[in-house]
């Protein structure tokens, strides 16, 4: 394939070949010069150098010669109307006489393949971007590959927002794993060194209170008791775990004894530690039910506290007679306390 003519100016072949033939023309004209000087002839008489087809020969080396100017005779004609037959007005002195030659469709797209290779991909002009956009505007199109492009950007733009979740929900997950690990290592802790006193938190809890490390008091107590029922005797409060009632009464004590003054009500108490949800039940330790259901209930008060008081009745056929015990409860499970019990005797006294 021929060199173009962007290929040649760059080709040091080429310009070695052209610097040579220009040295040799010169050459060859300064040698007719002296030859020319030499007969005795005027230099300057000589005619202006030409090819022998008649196209001026320039060189730029010597454009002051007399033999590259071209003297240009001032005539003047009359013009008539048949001036143009024998007046030649074109310009041959400085134009190819030979003009450039329009191609067919067919000669076009052979030249253009014998260059395809070496046209530019992009750019604004002379490249084949440029061909392909002449193209789109006289066939009316669209540009495919540009809305490919676009397409293909979308879609990693969408690639690319879905990775940033998906890193966000891996780094959440890992975060949450390795609090997860931190909870197990809380809760084991808390129960192989304190079994007996603490609980740990619930996950959620320990979250709340800003993650811990395992003590004695980051948890909840162990539910259990810490004083099981005392009851009160001669006064003094929560000492005994049986109370007697005294009645007195000379006759039969079936109806007539009577409660001995400070002997009633009767109260007993207990001492426990749970978590915040921790309960209290008292039971009737006969049957198990809750003292609320026993038949003489509205002498019993506090049933589901602490404490509860056992009212007496005034005389002795009308004591309440019970042995209890207290339930605890809370989120770990329930526990049941020592029984305590509450009874009546009859003192006889003749005043």
């Amino acid at each position: 394939m021929p060199y173009t003519k962007d290929q040649l100016k760059n080709n040091q072949y080429y310009d070695d070949v052209v610097t040579a033939a220009r040295r040799e023309q010169i050459a060859q004209f300064t040698k007719e010069e002296r030859d020319f000087e030499a007969s005795g002839s005027n230099a300057a008489a000589g005619k202006t150098l030409r090819m022998k087809t008649g196209e001026l020969v320039s060189i730029p080396e010597i454009q002051n010669h007399p033999a590259q100017k071209v003297v240009v005779p001032n005539k003047t004609y009359t013009a008539t109307k048949d001036a143009d037959k024998f007046l030649d007005k074109d310009i041959k002195e400085l134009l190819n006489n030979n003009p450039v030659k329009v191609l067919t469709i067919s000669e076009f797209f052979t030249e253009y393949n014998k260059i395809a290779a070496v046209i530019p991909l992009e750019g604004s002009t002379d490249s084949h971007r440029y061909l392909y956009e002449q193209s789109l505007l006289r066939i009316g199109g669209t540009d495919a590959f540009a809305d490919l492009k676009a397409q293909l950007e979308q879609e990693i733009a969408n690639l690319k927002a879905l990775q940033e979740e998906l890193n966000e929900i891996i780094a959440a997950e890992a975060e949450e794993a390795a609090q997860d690990a931190a909870y197990i290592e809380y809760k084991s802790n808390i129960e192989g060194r304190y079994p007996n006193t603490t609980v740990p938190y619930t996950r959620e809890e320990w979250d709340d209170k800003g993650q811990p490390v395992a003590s004695e008091m980051d948890g909840h107590q162990k539910l259990r008791f810490i004083r099981h029922p005392l009851g009160n005797w001669s006064g003094r409060p929560h000492t005994k775990n049986h109370v007697k009632v005294t009645y007195y009464g000379y006759r039969n004590r079936g109806g007539k004894a009577k409660l001995r003054s400070g002997n009633a009500p009767v109260v007993f108490s207990v001492e426990a530690v749970g978590d915040p949800t921790m309960k209290y039940e008292w039971l009737d330790a006969g049957t198990g039910a809750s003292v609320k259901f026993h038949e003489k209930s509205n002498m019993i008060k506090g049933a589901d506290t602490a404490t509860i008081t056992v009212e007496q009745g005034s005389r002795y056929k009308s004591a309440l007679r019970l042995k209890l015990q207290c339930k605890i409860t809370d989120a770990s499970g329930e526990k049941i306390s020592h029984k305590c019990e509450v009874s009546r005797r009859h003192a006889r006294a003749r005043s």
